[in-house]
């Protein structure tokens, strides 16, 4: 059986944003808000 795992498309998805701003708040980029930073690590 073959073992799926998430991809950064996968969150962008399920948060309703792109893959670069996924990309973007997983490096803690500046231009990136506070509350998208919070959405993604919760």
């Amino acid at each position: 059986m073959k073992s799926h795992q998430i991809t950064i498309k996968d969150i962008a998805k399920m948060l309703g944003i792109s893959a670069s701003t996924v990309s973007r708040a997983l490096k803690d980029h500046p231009d990136i808000s506070t509350e998208t930073k919070k959405r993604l690590k919760s």
